[in-house]
């Protein structure tokens, strides 16, 4: 389909190295001998094709090199804002990111993405009785920490939005700041980018390199109209995908003004007035806290799930 797009981003000596980075993993050395070049000029050459989103590498030691999907390819030059070369293909090529991604999501029977709630709107009983995690209790046991723009933000710009808002996390960090691409950040910075998300009404995710393992590999802001993971749920019904905090927005009748504030913060369509007081669907209900945070009475707040069963009974 895209077979026009690769001669716009690739130069043809670029491509012998290319395809035998597919071939497993192989070193600076292996590449120089089977294709007879210097190797100071393969490594140059790798170097360059790193930066540029083409190939990973690992090892301590002797570096070994693998060749990058496709679509992983095409994504880091959208998300990167490197959209020049590719011409009136931009628009088809984000289009084809979203469908791969959905593509995915429906094939996998795990979630790939798990909203937190944001950590002001956790009352310390809750946080103390559950093991709930939130961004910041995930950001403070990693490594490394780095800001880098929105990935969807960047492609689909279906929004104005605040664009410096991604950490990545730990090997996906350090492959980011060394490609020139985000900058390291300390705790208390990553911070102050979660406030200013949360204040911009974006829903804090952890995405995961392994769901089952629990591995974070970023901590995004996201937005409905340009989030993949998002809109994957919203616009293509598949529900499975992101999981929920395991809170709910619970509300105080007799504090609760009816303004609707919570309603317009709600993206995931979970709250409603009736009889001139807000209400919450626990079914659609994401636990974001988005919610809690805007109240202007302090109506709304989140509790544990069966809390909310039971004070409902």
């Amino acid at each position: 389909m895209f077979t026009d797009v690769l001669p716009l981003i690739l130069k043809p000596q670029d491509v012998e190295l290319l395809l035998k980075a597919s071939e497993g993993e192989p070193s600076v050395k292996e590449i120089s001998e089977t294709l007879d070049l210097p190797a100071s000029t393969v490594e140059s050459r790798l170097n360059s094709l790193f930066k540029r989103g083409f190939v990973g590498k690992r090892g301590e030691g002797e570096t070994r090199y693998s060749l990058k999907p496709f679509n992983s390819i095409v994504s880091r030059h959208l998300s990167e804002g490197r959209t020049g070369p590719f011409g009136r293909y931009v628009s088809a090529l984000a289009n084809y990111t979203m469908q791969e991604h959905i593509e995915r999501a429906k094939a996998d029977p795990n979630p790939e993405a798990k909203v937190l709630p944001i950590p002001g709107a956790i009352e310390e009983p809750v946080s103390v009785v559950l093991p709930q995690e939130t961004a910041l209790s995930i950001l403070r046991t990693t490594r490394t920490i780095s800001l880098r723009n929105c990935d969807c933000r960047m492609t689909y710009r279906n929004c104005d939005g605040p664009l410096r808002t991604c950490l990545a996390l730990d090997d996906f960090s350090e492959e980011l700041v060394e490609r020139g691409v985000a900058e390291e950040v300390s705790l208390e910075e990553a911070e102050r980018v979660l406030m200013i998300a949360d204040e911009k009404g974006l829903v804090h995710q952890a995405l995961y390199t392994d769901w089952l393992r629990g591995e974070v590999f970023d901590i995004c802001s996201c937005c409905p109209c340009c989030c993949t993971y998002l809109r994957s749920y919203r616009d293509y019904g598949v529900r499975h995908h992101i999981a929920k905090s395991g809170l709910v927005a619970k509300v105080d009748s007799e504090k609760c003004c009816g303004c609707g504030a919570c309603l317009e913060r709600c993206i995931f369509d979970a709250r409603e007035i009736e009889e001139g007081k807000s209400k919450v669907s626990e079914e659609e209900c994401f636990g974001c806290g988005l919610c809690v945070t805007t109240c202007p009475t302090g109506a709304s707040r989140l509790v544990s799930q069966s809390s909310a069963r039971s004070d409902d009974a």
